[in-house]
């Protein structure tokens, strides 16, 4: 694949003097992945809140098919907003004054063993990669229709530390089916390394865990991650393309056997999360303001390019 990273806030991150290397090397690593040339189809809506400034993180609500729960990047509040997709009107906040949001860079939805959805936040950017640990925060979720404000005990956390040494991390996803919780490290060079916890120690909220590693992917700035609850496929997203990555069940945990096609995505300023919806829609929205969500694939099997 030929990437040209000139037009992309990619370039405008790295500076002319690396593109031609970086170019080189992107297209080297990426080149054994299938890519798939139709442009997806825009359909589109603003979620409209002045105090959304800097969305990052993005996760389906499991209380409602027609809402998104997000949050801002660093240097916000420890506050969670949910909107609904039809209109972009902000219709639900949670505000965890408790929390201290050092970098929210992601989080995820599921739902538990007990039948009650939950939201994980994670704090979990380190640009300067000297963090010790990040931080999940996991809580029921609330009303998506209503504001709520968490006491302390409401809200289980967990430290997680790297085991190759601090990363910085903006993708995050609950797999049900293994019952862990993935982490995909962000970087310049095609070289995302990944490592997962297990569910069972983010929702108990123990005080620490070590997160094992599972090898990389040759896959350069991952800014959001989520894993479609029915078929189990990934899905990823940087700045410039869409990722869909479908586990070999026979080949487990070795990366190297997953196929991995790379899709063309919506134009939208610095798009910073991925989510698959409940009619199997994938959407991605974008750090701008005002934040912008887009459709960008169809995950069902049906439409995604066989070969």
């Amino acid at each position: 694949m030929n990437v040209t990273f000139s037009d992309t806030a990619f370039h405008r991150l790295l500076g002319g003097w690396l593109t031609p290397a970086i170019t080189v090397v992107l297209t080297f690593a990426v080149s054994r992945y299938v890519h798939a040339e139709e442009s997806p189809t825009i359909d589109s809506v603003v979620l409209r809140d002045d105090s959304l400034t800097e969305s990052s993180g993005l996760a389906w609500s499991n209380r409602s098919p027609h809402h998104v729960w997000t949050h801002n990047d660093s240097g916000g509040r420890a506050e969670l907003f949910a909107f609904d997709t039809r209109t972009g009107k902000r219709t639900g906040h949670c505000d965890m004054p408790s929390v201290r949001a050092v970098d929210w860079e992601a989080m995820a939805a599921m739902i538990d063993h007990d039948g009650m959805p939950k939201l994980i936040v994670a704090d979990c950017g380190d640009n300067g990669r000297t963090r010790e640990h990040i931080t999940l925060h996991v809580i029921d979720e609330p009303p998506v229709q209503q504001d709520v404000r968490l006491t302390e005990n409401q809200i289980r956390s967990l430290r997680v530390r790297f085991p190759g040494g601090p990363m910085d991390c903006e993708a995050v996803a609950v797999d049900t089916r293994s019952e862990k919780l993935w982490l995909i490290g962000k970087g310049f060079l095609p070289h995302a390394v990944v490592v997962s916890v297990p569910l069972a120690s983010v929702l108990s909220g123990q005080e620490t865990v070590v997160a094992k590693s599972a090898g990389t992917l040759a896959i350069p700035m991952v800014t959001g991650m989520d894993i479609d609850r029915d078929s189990g496929d990934w899905w990823l997203c940087s700045y410039f393309n869409l990722f869909h990555i479908r586990p070999d069940a026979a080949g487990g945990n070795n990366l190297n056997s997953w196929r991995v096609t790379v899709l063309p995505t919506v134009k939208l300023k610095q798009i910073e999360a991925v989510a698959v919806a409940p009619d199997d829609r994938v959407w991605v929205s974008s750090e701008g303001v005002p934040c912008r969500m887009a459709v960008a694939a169809d995950a069902a099997p049906s439409t995604q390019p066989q070969h």
